[in-house]
């Protein structure tokens, strides 16, 4: 063969290792199993919201993955209702080598029901560092600044014409992984002031 494909050194140095894929794969375990201890405790306030029945049944689902722009990741979706023109969902996100995030999702009627109480609310998720999406497509999920923007250098006026110009709403927030141990309780924290922040219209 005339053609070689050459390894750098440290290529070489990395698939000699197994070592590395055996802890990688322990570690998304643990995510796994660390969402599984939250979605516990969401199911437990989720009982305590006056949200749609149809929100409320549908049993949480986690997903994981190896290639979210190349790199692994673990998603909670719950609760989670998604079709062709409705979405409610409220999705937790790990991402390796980024952060946990958090977001809450909102399309069709559902936006339609909750946008008012979130704009109403809007002080507090701004206050805990919440981030709006800003762009065009709803199923990317980095919080970056072609993405999303803190609800803390936008006005009012400024959040409510993203909503009103957008037919979906996300509102996100993230934890750094560096704070591993405290992780689940931020991310419950988070899903308590989204919730928080939506009363029933």
């Amino acid at each position: 063969m005339s053609a070689k494909i050459k390894l750098s050194k440290e290529e070489l140095q990395l698939v000699q290792n197994a070592g590395i894929i055996l802890t990688k794969n322990t570690i998304m375990q643990k995510v796994v199993s660390l969402f599984g201890i939250l979605v516990e405790e969401m199911k437990d306030d989720l009982k305590k919201r006056s949200l749609p029945e149809e929100l409320i049944i549908v049993s949480p689902k986690i997903s994981r993955g190896e290639n979210y722009q190349g790199l692994p990741y673990v998603m909670l979706d719950f609760p989670r209702l998604f079709s062709k023109e409705e979405v409610f969902a409220v999705r937790s996100f790990f991402w390796w080598g980024n952060y946990f995030s958090i977001t809450l999702h909102l399309h069709g009627e559902y936006k339609k029901r909750f946008a008012p109480s979130l704009l109403e609310n809007i002080s507090l998720l701004r206050e805990k560092g919440f981030w709006i999406c800003q762009s065009d497509d709803p199923w990317r999920h980095e919080l970056s600044a072609d993405n999303y923007t803190p609800l803390s250098v936008l006005d009012n006026d400024a959040i409510a014409q993203i909503i009103e110009e957008k037919p979906f709403l996300k509102i996100s927030a993230k934890a750094g992984l560096s704070n591993w141990e405290e992780a689940a309780p931020i991310l419950l924290r988070f899903y308590k002031d989204l919730l928080s922040v939506m009363a029933q219209r």
